[in-house]
């Protein structure tokens, strides 16, 4: 080792000279049969990801998603089954009227929240979604329209910079001595700068580095792999249409050829004429082409794309899912048995989950906060104690039994082991509005069937339980009228 680290010494320059030898991590020991990996002495990820290559990054990845119609699935699977119709929020005040009157003005505002007036705020939730995955990060401005009206302001990632390079700023924020950001940098359509403060600018990201300022998209990972597929799938496409303009091979081969047969159809043998054709279709019924004597006319067959490609391609799709959802969930389930489905299943819900509580927390809450917050402030709602306190409604979970997971859940609730709220929290509806719809319900069933005199059992029959018209409950005799119905 000594005598292999003296040469090596000798013939690479001083600042290629390779710092770990003899370590007891091989990893970290250098080798001449692998590559050097790239990269500096490990820093914060602010310095690693910097401007330029951020940007490079989010090129490349809106090039993807815009012609890769896989990573178009990736992002659109976790936009869909990340926020669905919309995660719903639910205010969780002391008081119960005070948030039903929240949450309808919540509603109303949401329908077009954006300064555009252009996109509701469930729209701006999947837009957010995407991109999260395409950017990596999206930017959402609090400001207020024309009338004064609380407003939110979708802004791209490419909108948050520094086109000057100015050190104030790192990737277009500003930062105090701890780190934490004072302003943002946006950049208008006139090229000019404007600095926001932070109070009002929602950064929504996923972060991965406590160093890390901006983020990097989610699928940067997977950007030499699908540009390879792209180029690759462009190169055999083109292959194929070239076997497949090609029907018939005519080969020429050198020699005598055998006159000895059955049939003698024309030409004296070895005088150099051809057989007539006509004389053997009549034999052997057909189409026939005449060939000279040393050519041959074979049909052509083509073996691309073969199976070996399209394994190839499918390792590609693969590393390129890991890290957002699983392959199988978003492209090929087919190979897949009743269990690994499960797990997929399993694996992709949780990452569903992780995105949501990603924009619950950055998103949802600081909008609530500011949209509610205004409506106090100026009168339209009473100020109560908590009147920030809410929890949110994401969308129907995805699953593979639906009909033994509901089975379950029934008996779950029936047994006291899950709440309703929890019920119903997972079918993506709200606790409060199905109360209220299943009072209703019950209170016009009871009412239609003392109007017209028939018994409820015609009308509805739950499982456990009976009900019974108000006047027979008031005069007593619901007793009787349960033991008649029995």
């Amino acid at each position: 080792m000594t005598r292999l680290k003296s040469i090596a010494c000798l013939l690479l320059p001083p600042v290629l000279v390779p710092k770990a030898w003899g370590s007891p991590f091989e990893a970290a020991n250098w080798s001449p049969r692998r590559g050097s990996v790239p990269g500096a002495a490990p820093t914060d990820s602010r310095n690693e990801l910097t401007s330029t290559i951020r940007t490079e990054l989010v090129r490349k990845s809106r090039y993807m998603h815009k012609n890769s119609g896989f990573v178009r699935e990736l992002v659109a699977n976790m936009a869909i089954y990340s926020t669905g119709d919309g995660i719903r929020v639910q205010a969780q005040s002391q008081k119960p009227e005070w948030n039903r009157a929240a949450e309808a003005y919540f509603a109303l505002w949401s329908a077009r929240c954006e300064v555009t007036r252009r996109f509701s705020f469930e729209e701006c939730q999947a837009l957010v979604c995407r991109g999260m995955d395409i950017d990596g990060e999206y930017f959402i401005h609090k400001t207020r329209d024309a009338q004064g009206e609380p407003r939110i302001q979708l802004l791209e990632s490419h909108r948050i910079g520094d086109l000057f390079g100015s050190k104030d700023t790192v990737d277009g924020v500003g930062l105090d001595p701890f780190g934490a950001p004072l302003f943002y940098r946006v950049i208008e359509d006139s090229g000019k700068t404007r600095d926001m403060p932070a109070e009002s600018i929602l950064h929504i990201h996923e972060p991965e580095w406590a160093g890390g300022v901006r983020s990097h998209p989610t699928i940067q990972h997977s950007i030499n792999h699908v540009l390879d597929e792209m180029e690759l799938l462009a190169l055999e496409k083109h292959a194929v249409k070239d076997n497949a303009d090609v029907s018939r091979i005519l080969k020429t081969a050198r020699g005598e050829i055998d006159d000895n047969g059955d049939f003698v159809v024309g030409g004296a043998a070895g005088n150099g004429e051809a057989s007539d054709p006509v004389s053997l279709q009549k034999i052997v019924g057909g189409k026939l082409v005449a060939l000279k004597p040393d050519e041959s006319l074979d049909s052509f067959q083509s073996n691309r794309p073969s199976p070996t490609f399209t394994g190839f391609l499918e390792h590609l799709r693969r590393d390129s899912a890991l890290g957002m959802i699983p392959f199988e969930f978003a492209a090929d389930s087919s190979k897949i048995g009743g269990a690994g489905v499960r797990l997929i299943v399993a694996k992709a819900d949780r990452r569903f989950s992780f995105r949501q509580m990603i924009l619950e927390r950055r998103l949802i809450r600081p909008v609530w906060t500011y949209v509610i917050g205004d409506a106090i402030s100026r009168g339209l709602l009473p100020a109560i104690e908590g009147w920030w306190k809410i929890c949110t409604v994401p969308p129907k979970r995805v699953t593979v039994d639906a009909g033994r997971e509901a089975q379950q859940n029934r008996a779950d609730v029936e047994m006291g082991l899950k709440t309703l709220s929890d019920h119903f929290q997972e079918l993506g509806a709200d606790f409060g509005e199905e109360i209220e719809r299943r009072a209703s319900d019950a209170k016009l069933i009871l009412e239609t069937a003392e109007k017209h005199g028939v018994p409820v059992e015609m009308l509805w029959k739950p499982s456990g339980s009976a009900l019974t018209p108000p006047t027979e409950r008031e005069s007593g005799n619901s007793k009787s009228r349960v033991a008649d119905s029995a």
